[in-house]
């Protein structure tokens, strides 16, 4: 009756997916280990709607109970995409997902799945591996291979028991099926330490022969955390080898009162303790968290730069992402404090380090197929990939840059204003016009234009016409139709009606300036900081705005400098406004007085902040943050201030 049961299972769980549109057929329709499958792929609408390349991959959960993720090699035909999968004795269990861009198809989270059998029953792994995939929680599966779905922990608790009864599985699954079932019963309002399944299998599993490091360790798990036996359990922990000393150690770390103590407890503790992921996983141990976030970040913030050179090699990927921020990202792209030939070596020793990944999967990441893997590094450092081809630029490597810029634009698809500025600058001085012309007008049509580039465009018009009479409404008939839309929509959900606080502050010239002085002036107020990296990213785009208006006496433009901590402030602002040649009127902020007072009226908090106030001295429009494009910035206030007109 069991075997019925499980194979019945198998069975609806392949024919319920090819059921869905018929996506998935496999010729035979039942095969056994042994077998060659034959299985043909028809996309999923969303799949094809991306445009994108459909690709495929097979997860595989072989019998030694590891997972492989392996990409499908499929070839394209007039009925679909077609692909042969041999059924070997190695392995129990196939997954498949096939994805297009960012849309997936693992049959809307119900899943692609084969299970291994041979006739009268289901193969090594099959149960296990049916198991662990469909309950993500227990880390022992496809992390990403389903969205949302999960089996119950009684679910679980019957395909671990499946493996282990059949198969005698029980030193590899211990842990998840007690696990499992303790989760059960205080589910059902009982007592695991009472189990008697529980019991029974941790008394079974403490009689068998030649005991690891790793089933010594679970056992005492189980009878510290759910039959509360400590006597057992410490004696136990005794003879289970060297994780129970580097528990201990971890536990140091984390109880360390200084970031001193933690730099050299964690120091130590890498240099003392080799990383053993399936012991780690048990004795609650995060290398990434626990142990190299503190090294790295107590290093660097005591600008010890060395901490990269002696760390890369064994840190976490995870590591490499935050290195790069608070290494190259802050102090060269945001702060501009770090020059380009400064923040070379380090940009270029981490996207080296990048590059040896993608050809060397690291085991931690078995969940991912090669190219899912390359994607994987390739959207965690998108971002840095620009910044360093902008070091590669100032730093004379105009030769390297321009192809890494060119590659990443297949990627962005002109919707980054950064790279677009980027790419018009090395392709101007390579003499490139027409791939120059093609960056510029894609810029403006998917309103991710810097001012250099409309400057471009601007200097290009004057070629064609006497004046830039007419330049605005050249600028505006090349922007995308339906990005415009989307904006106008995302402008027009914003708008509101609440009483402006008034205001007197004094600008750089001593002068003072009032909102009851402005009635009848739509009013832009624009708090910033000096130390406020997308504060001032947003000015160029600010800057347009303000220039699109210049005529207009009834707009004015207040950029109020607030929350410096700098006791020269004062100075600073104004040099910097004027090393930029901003033509801002700067107002200061008493401390945080009116940044505070609109803050909380609008209920919100960060800085840049920007308001837009009508002439009757009501707030129309608030809006927190800067998306990175300043033509985009510029056409949000634009409509903005037309709105409140």
């Amino acid at each position: 009756m069991k075997f019925s049961f499980v194979l019945i299972s198998a069975l609806c769980a392949i024919l319920g997916t090819q059921a869905q549109g018929q996506r998935l057929k496999m010729t035979p329709e039942r095969p056994y280990i042994g077998d060659t499958v034959n299985l043909l792929y028809h996309p999923d609408s969303a799949l094809l709607a991306t445009g994108k390349p459909i690709k495929g991959a097979v997860y595989i959960y072989d019998t030694l109970y590891h997972w492989h993720a392996v990409d499908l090699q499929m070839k394209a035909t007039d009925s679909g995409y077609t692909f042969t999968v041999p059924l070997t004795s190695d392995n129990g269990l196939w997954a498949f997902k096939f994805r297009a861009g960012a849309a997936v198809d693992n049959a809307h989270d119900t899943g692609y799945i084969l299970m291994g059998s041979v006739p009268g029953r289901q193969w090594k792994a099959a149960y296990a591996g049916y198991g662990t995939l469909r309950a993500s929680r227990y880390d022992l599966g496809i992390p990403q291979y389903y969205t949302d779905f999960q089996v119950s922990d009684s679910a679980m608790f019957f395909w671990m028991g499946q493996e282990i009864g059949y198969w005698r599985a029980g030193r590899v699954f211990i842990w998840p099926y007690v696990k499992a079932r303790a989760m059960m019963e205080g589910q059902a309002g009982l007592n695991p330490d009472s189990s008697e399944i529980i019991h029974k299998a941790a008394n079974y599993m403490i009689k068998a022969p030649n005991l690891t490091s790793k089933d010594l360790y679970t056992l005492a798990l189980i009878f510290d955390k759910y039959i509360h036996n400590k006597g057992v359990a410490d004696s136990l922990y005794k003879v289970s080898g060297p994780i129970t000393q580097k528990k201990a150690d971890y536990k140091a770390i984390q109880a360390a009162k200084t970031p001193e103590e933690r730099l050299a407890l964690s120091e130590k503790f890498v240099k003392d303790y080799t990383p053993d992921p399936e012991m780690d996983a048990l004795a609650g141990i995060d290398y990434t968290r626990g142990v190299y976030m503190n090294i790295f970040a107590v290093s660097i913030a005591k600008k010890d730069t060395s901490v990269l050179a002696r760390h890369i090699n064994t840190a976490p990927f995870s590591m490499l992402t935050f290195a790069y921020y608070k290494m190259v990202e802050i102090p060269y792209g945001d702060w501009k404090t770090m020059p380009a030939k400064e923040a070379y070596p380090f940009s270029q020793r981490i996207m080296d380090k990048v590059a040896y990944l993608k050809a060397n999967k690291p085991a931690e990441f078995y969940y991912y197929t090669p190219s899912e893997f390359v994607e994987y590094l390739d959207d965690a450092f998108k971002y840095d990939y620009i910044t360093h081809a902008s070091i590669l630029k100032e730093t004379g490597c105009e030769k390297e840059a321009l192809p890494m810029v060119l590659k990443l634009q297949d990627e962005w698809n002109y919707t980054n204003a950064t790279l677009n500025q980027l790419e018009a600058s090395l392709l101007e001085k390579a003499g490139d016009k027409k791939k120059l012309d093609e960056v510029l007008h894609n810029s403006v049509r998917m309103n991710q234009a810097s001012t250099q580039i409309i400057d471009l465009l601007k200097k290009e018009y004057l070629n064609t016409h006497k004046d830039t009479e007419g330049f605005d409404a050249y600028l505006n008939s090349m922007k995308d139709a339906h990005t415009m839309e989307l904006l106008r929509e995302h402008v027009q959900a914003g708008i509101m009606n609440r009483e402006a606080v008034p205001f007197e502050m004094k600008d750089l010239n001593g002068k003072t300036v009032s909102l009851a002085a402005q009635k009848g002036k739509i009013v832009i107020l624009d708090f910033w900081a000096t130390w406020c990296a997308p504060c001032k990213a947003a000015m160029p785009g600010m800057q347009m705005a303000q220039e699109h208006f210049k005529k207009d006496t009834n707009v004015v433009f207040y950029f109020v400098d607030t929350q410096e901590r700098d006791p020269a402030y004062k100075e600073k602002v104004a040099k910097f406004i004027k090393d930029k040649k901003y033509p801002f009127q700067v107002l200061f902020d008493n401390g945080d007085e009116y940044y505070s007072k609109y803050a909380k009226l609008i209920q919100t908090s960060g800085i840049p902040f920007k308001v837009v106030i009508d002439g009757k001295g009501n707030i129309r429009f608030a809006q927190t943050g800067y998306m990175g494009s300043p033509s985009g910035l510029a056409d949000e206030i634009e409509m903005m201030i037309s709105l409140a007109k």
